[in-house]
């Protein structure tokens, strides 16, 4: 079947597998525009999910696919409105990132080497929330991306426009050493997972034990890393944040004491000293990748969301500051956690080991 023809026979398939596979044969062969003109058909076609299996994998084989062409064609693509939906409009981009934009943002950084993409960011103005997505996402697969005149040249057009990811430095900070990216194909992606129950050391629990504290008011963007759980899956969050009577150290003993809705009951609790580098990997992977539903935030905002729950915990003023911090990691058997596969426990003390911030966090599908 010639890929002119193939919206045609789309309606009424039970199955788009010999669809999909013409897409993956194309891309294969570098018939890259014709990719392109077949996407373009099946937005302005009849609805269905079959229409729209198809034209995600197209849309994935543009992006994926190494080549100057598939780059700059991608590109273009995602630079388009949807004649069906009329696109999301510029407001809708800045509060949520897109998620079609985030999307091929992501597979374009993964795939494509700078070089095809580079010179891409001249059309900035055409697409600025996909270029500002694909900045942060080159900045976290190729390190030395920022040193790039076009990548700073969006970044100051990011500063004027006083864009979220604006903030976002074009270098990793030391403690961002370790974050888990994804792998992507067009059949569907894979990331690590550095959450979920933890083979727990049985520490005694002491019910009715409780720390001298006066509890704060905690930050709002505490639980900005797993705000998409609650949103877009099952989860539920605990943010909270407690100034002691005394100096403490960060262990099990303290966080027992709290009287946290997550340590409520009975079940064993499990708590390990952690690296800023370790809570990163953590929040990095609960905002990029999110939970059991929803798909997370991607790389970039992803990134955003890290930086301001790891800002949170820190104490609220500067993230650099994260790198003073006691840090811990923690998990429990108790029925507040679902202990599944998203399970979340992070707090950090500060250095006078008085002021402590908690985020915990589990989601179920």
């Amino acid at each position: 079947m010639p890929l002119n023809e193939l919206p045609a026979g789309l309606a009424g398939a039970e199955d788009v597998s010999r669809h999909c596979d013409l897409v993956e044969r194309a891309a294969a062969e570098g018939r890259a525009g014709e990719l392109y003109e077949l996407a373009l058909a099946l937005r302005g076609g009849e609805p269905g999910w079959q229409r729209d299996a198809v034209l995600d994998h197209v849309e994935r084989a543009l992006a994926l696919t190494p080549g100057a062409e598939f780059a700059a064609l991608s590109v273009r693509l995602a630079s388009q409105e949807n004649p069906e939906e009329g696109g999301p409009s510029a407001e809708e981009n800045r509060e949520d990132g897109g998620a079609r934009i985030r999307r091929v943002a992501a597979l374009l950084a993964s795939a494509q080497p700078p070089e095809h993409l580079l010179p891409l960011f001249e059309e900035y103005e055409r697409a600025p929330e996909l270029f500002a997505c694909l900045t942060q996402e080159l900045v976290l697969r190729h390190p030395y991306i920022g040193q790039e005149g076009a990548a700073r040249r969006v970044a100051a057009h990011l500063a004027d426009a006083n864009h979220p990811l604006a903030v976002l430095p074009l270098a990793l900070l030391d403690f961002e050493d370790a974050l888990d990216l994804p792998s992507y194909s067009v059949r569907g992606a894979s990331h690590a997972m550095p959450f979920g129950p933890d083979e727990r050391s049985g520490f005694p629990r002491r019910p009715g034990h409780r720390m001298p504290a006066v509890e704060l008011l905690a930050p709002a963007l505490l639980a900005a890393a797993v705000e998409n759980w609650v949103r877009d899956s099952n989860g539920r969050v605990e943010a909270r944040a407690f100034r002691l009577a005394m100096p403490a150290e960060l262990d099990a003993d303290l966080l027992e004491g709290l009287g946290l809705a997550c340590l409520d009951g009975e079940g064993e609790l499990s708590v390990r000293t952690a690296t800023p580098s370790e809570v990163m990997r953590v929040l990095f992977a609960a905002a990029a990748h999110g939970g059991a539903y929803g798909g997370g935030r991607g790389g970039a905002y992803g990134r955003l969301l890290a930086w301001q729950s790891m800002t949170a915990l820190a104490g609220g003023s500067r993230i650099e500051e994260a790198a003073d911090r006691s840090w811990a990691l923690f998990d429990a058997s108790t029925a507040w956690f679902h202990q599944v596969a998203w399970d979340v426990g992070v707090a950090a003390l500060d250095t006078d080991r008085l002021l402590l911030h908690v985020l915990a966090a589990t989601d179920t599908d």
